[in-house]
């Protein structure tokens, strides 16, 4: 079954999601990287980081030719186990540059999340791209 555990550890796990695509459309650093725990590790077909503080290196490098952002996402399945948790979603993206490009992306993220001082974050996220289109 997609979605197991306890109803209130799966609301708030959705909250999670909700706050980091609302973080990214906004374009907020630090919102976006406060849904990741300090040891957390960031997996993508670009790079692996492991740690907040170099996930926010990451972002910097990412969105310092960004002027706007949409980020969308669908979570397909959490599974909650006390204090841990492994979910699917689904995301589109769109980055539209300071040069009038617009790099797109749209991929499937794999997560584990862990419930620390009463917060869930994302421990270890695993993307996997599933289109991409570069800027022109």
């Amino acid at each position: 079954m997609p979605f197991t555990g306890p109803v209130e550890d799966r609301n708030a796990i959705r909250e999670l999601y909700e706050a980091y695509a609302d973080g990214a459309n906004r374009g907020n650093r630090e919102d976006w990287l406060d849904c990741y725990a300090e040891d957390a590790v960031w997996k993508t077909h670009y790079f692996e980081l492991t740690g907040r503080e170099a996930i926010g290196a990451k972002y910097d490098e990412i969105t310092g030719d960004v002027v706007d952002t949409t980020f969308f996402t669908q979570i397909g399945s959490i599974e909650v186990e006390g204090d841990t948790a492994r979910a699917r979603a689904f995301c589109a993206e769109s980055l539209l540059q300071k040069s009038g490009g617009t790099y797109e992306l749209t991929g499937e993220y794999h997560d584990d999340i862990v419930r620390r001082g009463g917060r869930w974050l994302f421990l270890r996220r695993d993307y996997l791209v599933k289109r991409e289109k570069l800027p022109e």
